[in-house]
């Protein structure tokens, strides 16, 4: 989506070449949001995490068509990640993680550099935490990395009955015309279709969306 293009006001500078490449860079990075460059100092509490590319939106909510709240410019910027949600899939993946430094809002998991989505040790945004228990409705009944059936396979609950631990639930693909999807977060870390295991109705009562 375009965005009118502006200019940010700058810091007084001694260097007066210094001004103007502060204020070329910010035209080039759009701006009714601020652009933050790379190399600043990540001071807030959270885990800390580098951007994979050269400009990433940091939005107002875990979903890509929401407002841009700031740019943060160049590769291997350094962000403060507080905990991780689920948004909009961007890229084909649900995660979001909500920092905190340079800026405050949510980025895609996509566009940090992490071995996994959601990244090991970073807590979900749920406060308080919340979990319950359900049970396979069949068996080898697959966990996913995201609610959608052409997701990777985290793991299988292999038995009827086998047992699975859920802290929230999301909307994905269908499955026998249900869309609720729940996280599961043992034994697996991923998605398992809601249809299937013995909720007694989906969303089940007391389960947060994610």
């Amino acid at each position: 989506m375009k965005r009118a293009v502006g200019v940010l006001p700058a810091r007084a500078c001694h260097a007066a070449s210094a001004v103007a490449a502060a204020a070329a860079s910010l035209l080039l990075a759009g701006s009714a949001a601020a652009a933050v460059p790379a190399g600043g100092d990540v001071s807030r509490a959270g885990r800390s995490m580098q951007t994979l590319v050269s400009m990433v939106r940091v939005f107002a909510a875990p979903d890509n068509h929401s407002g841009v709240t700031a740019r943060l410019t160049g590769s291997g910027t350094a962000v403060s990640v507080a905990c991780w949600t689920s948004g909009t899939a961007y890229k084909g993946i649900s995660v979001w993680y909500q920092i905190s430094a340079p800026a405050g809002g949510y980025v895609p998991a996509f566009n940090l550099a992490a071995h996994f989505a959601p990244a090991y040790g970073v807590p979900h945004c749920l406060v308080p935490s919340f979990s319950a228990e359900y049970y396979a409705l069949e068996a080898n009944l697959r966990i996913r990395k995201d609610p959608t059936i052409t997701a990777t396979i985290a793991g299988y609950l292999v038995d009827v009955g086998s047992k699975v631990t859920v802290n929230c639930y999301s909307d994905g693909t269908p499955i026998f015309g249900d869309p609720v999807w729940y996280h599961a977060i043992a034994p697996y870390t991923g998605y398992v279709t809601g249809r299937l295991l013995n909720t007694g109705g989906d969303p089940a009562s007391g389960v947060p969306h994610c």
